[in-house]
């Protein structure tokens, strides 16, 4: 019985180490076709850039471009900017009143707001370039009883904003708006089409990538190496920076020069977008 029990523990260690054998000589056959699968799976991109004889290979499910351990790269900012002549003028203007409740403040604003836009009208601005941009109606409170503050009274401000593609026109608009009522010039803006910022947005890109590649080479021609690829390039800030005056206080009714109104309104040179970039490049 014994020798039939040694002989059954032998044969079924056997067993073991065969089935052991199969299945290892199985796993290492499947092993390279699925880590070729898992490779091919993510597919591969590339992106060339003539203007600076560089190209990278990149897969876009990655967060960035990937590189063997020890690469070496240099890091620089590229800035670009770019300039255009204004093309119109954004002139907001207020009418601010005052009453004892708050019915009264909004029927004197309603009407003198009336007159505003109607005198406006009537120099040949035309409605759609009126719009109404801020609108409030604010209790004045006395704060002599810390307790039980109580409201004296209502202060309604009604803000329009004015948009007019003739620069020379901007001083008549606001002495127009003036006499007929407004009584707060709550800012001036000399701005381009939303068209021409876009480009504006683009050229001061493209030229924040050449100054960033031309700062790469200088450094390499400096330090004795090559550029080889670009590694990696990313937008740090975008500055639209537009001509914009800002008014803090209300301004009293112009006063009549041989029965004229004068306002000298004289527009900016260029208005510009400053673009920063950072870019990495490889050497070798």
């Amino acid at each position: 019985m014994e020798a039939l029990s040694k002989k059954l523990v032998l044969a079924l260690g056997i067993v073991a180490v065969i089935t052991i054998g199969v299945n290892l000589t199985i796993f290492l056959a499947i092993l390279p076709w699925s880590i070729s699968a898992s490779t091919s799976a993510v597919p591969q991109s590339s992106l060339e850039s003539p203007e600076l004889g560089l190209k990278r290979n990149f897969s876009p499910y990655l967060g960035s471009i990937q590189v063997e351990q020890g690469g070496k790269t240099i890091s620089v900012t590229g800035i670009g900017i770019a300039k255009a002549k204004p093309e119109r003028a954004l002139i907001s203007l207020s009418v601010i009143t005052q009453a004892d409740s708050a019915e009264e403040a909004i029927s004197e604003n309603a009407a003198k707001m009336d007159l505003v836009t109607k005198a406006l009208k009537t120099m040949g601005i035309a409605e759609e370039q009126i719009e109404t941009f801020a609108y409030s109606l604010t209790p004045l409170l006395d704060y002599s009883d810390r307790n039980s503050p109580k409201i004296t009274g209502y202060t309604c401000s009604n803000t329009i904003r004015i948009t007019t593609m003739n620069l020379n026109k901007i001083g008549d608009i606001i002495d127009n708006a003036v006499s007929a009522g407004a009584n707060h010039v709550s800012s001036l803006q000399f701005t381009v089409s939303e068209e021409r910022l876009r480009q504006l947005g683009l050229e001061a890109l493209r030229n924040a990538v050449k100054d960033a590649e031309s700062k790469a080479k200088a450094i390499a021609s400096a330090t004795g190496v090559t550029l080889t690829n670009l590694f990696s390039i990313s937008v740090l800030s975008y500055s639209p920076n537009v001509a914009n005056y800002s008014f803090e206080s209300p301004i009293p009714a112009p006063t009549p020069i041989a029965g004229v109104l004068l306002t000298p309104i004289l527009p900016p040179g260029e208005v510009s977008i400053t673009v920063s970039i950072s870019a990495v490049y490889e050497f070798r």
